[in-house]
């Protein structure tokens, strides 16, 4: 590999901003088109100008087994100062390089690219396609936009590199984002009796909600399905009975669990407390858990990639957050393995930073998982 160039391309992704919100990835993809284009790299584009998804073909256009995947966006950066670095400047400090993206996932990026690059220049017979995507980080519409177009059907396999510390991860939990919206009546605080308070009647209905797990199937590698309370919001003022409040619930779910089951059964959990009158549930997001059969081959060549490149077995497991892969998978019957340089526990954070180590060892793992569908 051809660290410099590795490197370089990074930092340039890494200094050119795509945070998302507010989502706009045109300037990071011009720059990742004219790096691969200027190695002779055939690139697709699919979406609008400003929010595109870059399809690259070692063989000019064609398609083979694989594809390699990454997102260009980024969350934002935040206050700068919780950051001891620049996040746009790629600093590096005791083998780390720090940045917004250095994880997640412009490094991981940038090491698919290389290996495209090494793995066209050494003429293998089958094609290596490589999709970088726009919108993961707030819904994985720019995965839906390239499974819409066709351009992946027929591609067995994919790697995800999202960060895993170089460990293979065979599926993810699936999402639902639903609201809880109370209604009441409004009165003088004086007199509460004369209102209907939304706020208690939201705060009931989400004890029901959560006081017991819905139905699910057992699954040692997906785990145990999870709720989170992320927002509330109700009230105009401390002396008003409130009239309206809204909470907002992730859930990350798992197999025997999809959005549509879960809407009806929350919402009919409120009908059997009573709470149907005034409270009910309704559909924010949502996205089915997804696994790859450990013994399917992308899993087999995966682990043996990274024992012979890390010298350490690989554990499957399974990733908490979503990732294209939750598209990718069910609506073009792409079998995923997520496995990436960097670790999850940096992403979103203030001084996000990727081990070169680590990074370099990842396009070894990539080129060696490449070979052998390139037979």
């Amino acid at each position: 590999m051809d660290r410099s160039r590795l490197l370089s391309l990074l930092k340039e992704l890494i200094a050119t901003n795509s945070e998302n919100p507010p989502g706009y990835e045109a300037d990071v993809a011009k720059v990742l088109r004219e790096h691969v284009e200027s190695y002779g790299i055939a690139c697709k584009s699919v979406g609008s100008a400003t929010r595109p998804n870059l399809m690259f073909s070692s063989h000019d256009g064609q398609k083979g087994d694989l594809v390699m995947h990454g997102h260009m966006d980024t969350v934002p950066v935040g206050p700068l100062e919780s950051w001891s670095h620049d996040p746009f400047s790629s600093t590096i400090i005791d083998g780390r390089l720090y940045g917004r993206g250095a994880c997640d996932m412009k490094g991981p990026v940038a090491a698919l690219v290389e290996t495209l690059i090494l793995y066209t220049e050494r003429k293998y017979p089958k094609p290596l396609v490589m999709l970088a995507t726009s919108d993961e980080e707030s819904g994985c519409s720019g995965a839906e936009e390239v499974a819409k177009s066709g351009l992946l059907d027929g591609i067995k396999f994919g790697i995800c590199a999202e960060p895993t510390g170089l460990q293979v991860l065979v599926g993810e939990k699936g999402m639902f984002w639903s609201k809880v919206v109370a209604r009441g009546k409004s009165a003088h605080g004086s007199r509460p009796e004369e209102g209907v308070n939304a706020i208690q009647a939201c705060l009931d209905a989400i004890r029901v909600l959560t006081e017991e797990p819905f139905l699910s199937e057992i699954d040692e590698i997906l785990g145990s399905p999870t709720t989170n309370i992320g927002v509330i919001q109700g009230g105009i003022k401390i002396n008003v009975v409130p009239d309206s409040c809204e909470a907002q619930l992730d859930m990350r779910i798992v197999k025997g669990q999809n959005p549509e089951s879960l809407l009806e059964e929350m919402n009919g959990r409120l009908d059997t407390a009573g709470l149907a009158d005034r409270v009910k549930v309704e559909y924010i997001h949502g996205k089915p858990a997804v696994v790859t059969p450990p013994d399917s081959e992308i899993v087999t060549v995966a682990r043996t990639a990274v024992e012979r490149v890390t010298g350490r077995a690989p554990i499957l497991g399974s990733a908490t957050y979503g990732t294209d892969c939750s598209v990718l998978q069910p609506k073009v019957g792409i079998l995923n393995v997520i496995c990436g340089p960097g670790s999850i526990e940096q992403a979103h954070q203030p001084d996000e930073y990727i081990r070169l180590e680590e990074l370099f060892q990842s396009i070894d793992v990539y080129l060696e998982i490449a070979k052998h569908f390139s037979k």
